[in-house]
């Protein structure tokens, strides 16, 4: 009979226990919900690559070199201009020649996945 009581008193303070977590944890935001969602899913693998053209490495280097840079800066190389060379883009801006002293923002990423693969600002 006290055995008995024990469970269900065991049974009893893990309910509650139970509950109390349930009821204080930080619900789940948006955020998480998408990273648990994603696990074991297979991502997409365009066929001529992340970064198929010019225009979208062009558009990839401006965004990372602004980021280190600064706008101020590259908003004045602009046009940038791409090459690509075999699964690597070279991109870099433009040198106007009034009132500038030195180079532009060099950038080279994968054409098959976007990974930025060297940056540098030549002064």
């Amino acid at each position: 009979m006290k055995t008995q009581r024990i469970g269900i008193a065991l049974v009893l303070i893990l309910f509650f226990l139970n509950s109390w977590a349930t009821d204080h944890q930080k619900p789940m935001d948006e955020w998480e919900a998408l990273q648990i969602s994603l696990k074991g899913v297979k991502s997409i693998h365009p066929r001529n690559g992340f970064v198929p053209d010019e225009s979208t490495a062009i558009q990839i280097a401006e965004a990372v070199a602004t980021a280190q840079y600064g706008d101020k800066t590259i908003s004045g190389e602009k046009p940038f201009h791409a090459r690509l060379y075999g699964d690597t883009w070279i991109v870099k801006g433009t040198l106007h020649p009034q009132g500038s002293l030195g180079g532009t923002a060099v950038i080279k990423l994968s054409k098959l996945d976007g990974r930025i693969l060297f940056m540098t600002h030549q002064y």
